[in-house]
């Protein structure tokens, strides 16, 4: 979310320079850095000039109807040219390499299951019994978000995984409202 609204600041502050004549500073390493930059460039601007390029960024963007076309229909696009900066640890790796640095914390009593995944693609970490799978439940941050699984397809393994929430709500029992009497649609009557 920090880097959606550092890209909106950097943006609108682009937008509001460029909409004066102003020439924009060359982009940085991220969305945030670029904007801290532009807020600079923009402060140094007298108080009047500062006026008029929020006004007229302000006009552009709702004649454009959105911040995103409002930019786009200036001479010089104002999109972001990453350069050089410190490179992040998965990039350039395989699926493999990135499984092995994953997996290296793992002890070899908790395999990866073989057929189950997690959202990324990778495999799920396995537990030889409920008790194991509880322990390491019990250690976890969001254990209110997580339930411990026995696999669906190799029987004796366990798992952890994040209750989906749509699920929770199929789950829970319907009430039902039958003359001025609640009743449990699970129950008998």
């Amino acid at each position: 979310m920090a880097s959606v609204r550092g890209k909106r600041l950097a943006r609108r502050l682009a937008l509001y320079l460029s909409s004066v004549g102003i020439p924009v500073v060359a982009s940085s390493t991220s969305y945030r850095q670029w904007a801290a930059d532009l807020q600079t460039q923009y402060m140094a601007l007298p108080e009047d000039q500062r006026r008029l390029a929020r006004a007229t960024g302000r006009k552009l963007i709702t004649e454009s109807a959105s911040l995103r076309a409002a930019a786009a229909t200036l001479e010089s696009p104002l999109c972001l040219q990453v350069q050089a900066g410190k490179p992040s640890t998965s990039h350039g790796l395989s699926r493999q390499a990135i499984f092995a640095l994953i997996s290296r914390r793992w002890s070899p009593l908790t395999p990866p299951c073989p057929t189950c995944r997690v959202r990324g693609g990778f495999p799920k970490r396995s537990w030889a019994s409920r008790e194991l799978a509880d322990e390491v439940l019990a250690r976890q941050h969001d254990r209110d978000a997580l339930r411990v699984f026995p696999c669906p397809v190799q029987p004796g393994l366990w798992h952890l995984g994040h209750v989906r929430r749509h699920a929770a709500a199929q789950n829970a029992p319907k009430k039902n409202f039958h003359f001025g009497a609640i009743t449990d649609d699970t129950c008998p009557n």
